[in-house]
């Protein structure tokens, strides 16, 4: 019989599940979000593509299950730069973009501060493809930049707007429309993803397997307001998201519930 698991959580928005517990450390006043370092650029490139990708690629596969479903549908969105919007229920999952869905273009993934904190690791998460997300208005112009220009090179940029990890969680927390204002903006397409989890036939006390859903592109609609446009989009992702976690397949390993709601029953 399957031990019951359960969290307890006050703000949907807030509350962060990670256990990662990285001591925060700010971004230098010289950092670069895109380096032209020739260096920098091609072990850069050696390590996503001939290191990172296809032991990532192994990991999902053997020890997670991973099935992609809906793959086909970012073939439609061949030579030019689009945006992932996602769930966040792993620490892992931002590698889900990159090694299933990518079709082999370059992926970069927008990350908190949390994952340039880390000691003497920060040029690594960078040449992996991390983000950070701006804290100050010079971060802010610098990382603005960085999105326009990895959109120029027709690369992907996957965001999750729910922002904090949830780790298995089965429901899709409320999530503001402010991160879409990038591919509003920039006129660039959007693809939802969702991740549910299916429960292993044999060893069924071990955390569940991944399927990825993937949706078709979603356009802006460049004749509404800016905020109009963001507002869309946002519904867009949300809904899609929200039709595929409701699965019967998508299976509860760790329960979340509204604390308030515990105290009133």
């Amino acid at each position: 019989m399957k031990k019951e698991r359960i969290v307890y959580y006050s703000d949907p928005l807030n509350d962060d599940f990670a256990g990662t517990k990285i001591r925060f450390r700010p971004l230098p006043t010289n950092f670069k979000y895109v380096s032209k370092n020739i260096f920098f650029r091609a072990l850069s490139t050696v390590l996503y593509r001939i290191i990172a990708l296809p032991i990532l690629f192994l990991v999902g596969k053997i020890f997670y299950g991973v099935k992609i479903k809906g793959k086909k549908n970012t073939k439609k969105l061949k030579g030019q730069g689009y945006f992932v919007y996602g769930n966040h229920t792993q620490v892992l999952d931002a590698w889900s973009t990159q090694c299933y869905i990518n079709h082999g273009r370059r992926g970069y993934i927008v990350s908190s501060q949390d994952a340039t904190s880390l000691p003497g690791l920060r040029p690594l998460v960078m040449m992996l493809g991390c983000i950070p997300v701006p804290l100050n208005p010079d971060e802010r112009r610098k990382f603005n930049d960085c999105i326009k220009y990895r959109i120029a090179q027709k690369a992907t940029i996957t965001i999750y707007p729910e922002r904090h990890i949830w780790k298995y969680s089965t429901h899709i927390r409320p999530f503001p429309d402010d991160s879409f204002v990038y591919p509003a903006s920039l006129n660039a397409p959007v693809v939802a993803t969702c991740l549910t989890y299916r429960r292993r036939k044999i060893f069924k006390n071990l955390p569940p397997k991944m399927t990825i859903h993937v949706s078709n592109p979603f356009y802006p609609n460049m004749n509404l307001p800016l905020a109009e446009r963001r507002a869309v989009l946002r519904k867009e992702v949300y809904d899609y998201m929200i039709s595929y976690s409701a699965e019967e397949e998508n299976y509860e390993y760790i329960s979340y519930r509204y604390k308030e709601e515990v105290k009133t029953n």
